[in-house]
C-alpha cells in the first residue's frame, strides 16, 4: 500500500538584515564536542585544557564562552543538539552579519525553512526606505541546505530589529515548489520532497536540488485514522487485518485475484502536518465485507481458474482447485462452498459452456472406479470435514490431465 501526498508551495524572496552562521568543517570543535559527550554532556575548563594543551585557565574560558555563542553549549556549559551534531560532524556554524535575499517557504511539515540564499551589500538599491514586515519569521537555530547548492549550509541566529519589528524588503520571484510525500505503508517508511526551479546567483532559473527527508510517521496509525474518515466510502478498514472489507459488486477481475485495489480520496488529512486532496492510494490491501461477497468473490475466481485452462479435471482435481484459490487469502475466514458436483455442473452450465461442462463431467462419467460420494459432496474450504480426504491433497494440480 502506498501513497503520494502533493502540495504547493508559495515561495516568497526578501532582502532582510540578519545573523546567520555558515557551517564549515571545524575539527577542534567537534574534539571539544566529543569530549563533552565523554564527561556526561558537559564542559569544563579542565576538560578544555585537558583536550587542548597548553591553554591556561583564562584561554579555556575563553573557548567555551566561544563556544556558547556558536550554540554548542548552553550557558551552563551543557552541550546542546547543535553541540551533538557537530561532535558527529566536525562541521560548525561560523556566524557573521550582514544584508542576505532570502528565499522562503513553509509547510507543516518542514516548518518555516530557507530555501537559498545570497549576500547582498547595504546599497541604496536595496531601498531600506521601503520596508515591510517579513512575511514569516524562519526557524532559528536549525540547520537549512541549500536547494540552489547543497554544499552550502547554514543557521539563521538572529534577525537584529529596531522597537522589536522585523522588516525586510520584499522582491519578486519566479520560484516554483511542489511538496512531494511519499507514503510506504508496508515498510511503513515515509519521504519527502521539495521539487521546482529557483533563480540561481547568475538569475537563470535552476532546478532545486533536494534530497529526500523522512518524518518517521508510524503509517498503519495513519491508516487506521483513514480508515475512520475518507476510506469509509470504499468500504470497512480492519487495522488488525491491515486491509479494507469491501463489497464484491464492482471489483474488476485484477482486484478479484490481487486482492488490492486503487483509490483516490477527495481528501486525506495527517495530524498536525497538512491536508491534501486528489490523493491516489495504490495496492489497497482489500477482503470481503461479508460471507456472501466471499462466495460470489471464490465463484468467480474458480469460474475463471476452470475457463482459462481448459482440460479433464477429476472431481478432486476440481476440490483442489477451488481450496488452492482460498487457502491463504482474505477469502478463507468466511469458507466459502464448492457446490456439490450435480450442482456444479448443473443449472445449464452444459449450454452456456458446453466444453467446460464435459471437462468437469466426463471425468467423473468415465472414471475407472467409482467417485466416492464424499468426493462429490459440497465442500467448504478451510474445514477439514470428513468429506476431504487425503487424496485431495494428494492429488495436487498436476491432476488437471491431458489438454482436450
Amino acid at each position: 500500500m502506498k501513497a503520494t501526498l502533493l502540495s504547493h508551495i508559495p515561495v516568497e524572496r526578501v532582502a532582510v538584515f540578519a545573523e546567520l552562521a555558515w557551517i564549515e568543517r571545524r575539527p577542534e570543535l567537534g574534539i571539544l564536542c566529543r569530549a563533552a559527550q565523554g564527561d556526561g554532556g558537559r564542559i569544563s575548563s579542565e576538560r578544555v585544557q585537558s583536550v587542548l594543551p597548553g591553554l591556561r585557565a583564562a584561554g579555556a574560558n575563553n573557548v567555551i564562552a566561544w563556544c556558547e555563542t556558536l550554540g554548542l553549549f548552553n550557558r551552563g556549559g551543557v552541550l546542546t543538539a547543535l553541540g551533538e551534531e557537530v561532535a558527529r560532524s566536525n562541521e560548525a556554524p561560523v556566524p557573521e552579519q550582514g544584508v542576505y535575499r532570502l528565499w522562503l517557504a513553509r509547510h507543516p511539515v518542514f516548518g518555516r525553512r530557507i530555501l537559498a540564499l545570497e549576500r547582498r551589500s547595504s546599497t541604496p538599491d536595496l531601498r531600506f526606505g521601503e520596508l515591510k514586515p517579513l512575511p514569516f519569521e524562519p526557524e532559528r537555530g536549525v540547520v537549512f541546505q541549500s536547494v540552489v547548492d547543497p554544499r552550502e549550509r547554514f543557521v539563521l541566529r538572529d534577525l537584529p530589529t529596531n522597537h522589536g519589528q522585523i522588516r525586510c524588503i520584499p522582491g519578486t520571484t519566479r520560484a516554483t515548489c511542489q511538496f512531494q510525500w511519499r507514503l510506504d505503508f508496508d515498510a511503513n517508511r515515509d519521504e519527502w520532497q521539495l521539487d521546482g526551479t529557483i533563480e540561481s546567483p547568475q538569475g537563470a532559473m535552476t532546478h532545486m536540488k533536494h534530497d529526500p527527508e523522512s518524518v518517521g510517521l508510524d503509517l498503519w496509525d495513519l491508516a487506521a485514522m483513514w480508515g475512520a474518515g475518507p476510506l469509509l466510502k470504499f468500504g470497512r478498514w480492519q487495522p488488525a487485518a491491515r486491509r479494507l472489507a469491501v463489497a464484491f459488486n464492482g471489483l474488476s477481475e485484477a482486484e478479484q485475484d490481487t486482492f488490492c485495489k486503487t483509490l483516490r480520496l477527495d481528501q486525506a488529512d495527517v495530524p498536525d502536518k497538512g491536508r491534501y486532496t486528489d490523493v491516489i492510494v495504490e495496492d489497497v490491501p482489500i477482503g470481503p465485507a461479508s460471507a456472501d461477497d466471499a462466495q460470489r468473490w471464490t465463484r468467480s475466481r474458480f469460474d475463471r481458474r476452470l475457463a482459462r485452462k481448459p482440460a479433464y479435471r477429476s472431481r478432486a482435481t476440481v476440490r483442489q482447485v477451488f481450496i488452492e484459490l482460498v487457502q491463504g487469502t482474505p477469502l478463507e475466514q468466511f469458507q466459502p462452498v464448492l457446490p456439490a458436483h450435480d450442482d456444479l455442473v448443473g443449472g445449464g452450465l452444459h449450454a452456456q459452456d458446453p466444453a467446460l461442462y464435459w471437462s468437469l463431467v466426463a471425468p467423473v462419467d468415465l472414471a475407472p472406479r467409482t467417485v466416492p460420494p464424499q468426493e462429490l459432496a459440497s465442500l467448504r474450504a478451510g474445514v477439514r470435514a470428513s468429506g476431504v480426504s487425503a487424496e485431495v491433497e494428494r492429488s495436487g494440480s498436476g491432476v488437471e490431465g491431458a489438454s482436450r
